[in-house]
């Protein structure tokens, strides 16, 4: 049976169009279960999605292992498409998730956002 919590990227750009931090209020943070550990585990395998309507966005999303922020990318979320998902990593503890600026034009800091983590 699938497990699954959802929510909104908050307003306002976490980092300018060269990755450099703009304000921090302007992410968010979800600590989770580890996903994908296999051998019937309670969590099986980690999905996390989003969707956007309006407006393409920009995301900037990073993984912690528990360690060190392991993976940090740039998602495009196109409001006319499909939702984006990708499994997560084995052993990821934490995402942190906010837009980022395409380019220095870019003022779309407030176009819906919504977040989709899903456990199978």
């Amino acid at each position: 049976m699938s497990q699954f919590q959802t929510g909104e990227i908050p307003h306002g750009f976490l980092v300018n169009e060269s990755g450099g931090l703009i304000h921090y209020k302007y992410g968010i943070v979800l600590a989770i279960p580890q996903p994908n550990q296999g051998n019937n585990t309670v969590w099986g395998d980690g999905y996390l999605s989003f969707g956007s309507d309006w407006a393409d966005v920009r995301l900037r999303v990073a993984l912690h292992n528990g360690t060190t922020w392991t993976v940090v990318k740039n998602w495009d979320i196109n409001a006319a498409a499909g939702r984006l998902a990708e499994k997560l990593p084995a052993g990821t503890q934490k995402v942190s998730i906010g837009r980022a600026k395409k380019s220095a034009a870019d003022s779309v800091d407030d176009a819906p956002v919504s977040w989709l983590l899903e456990y199978l």
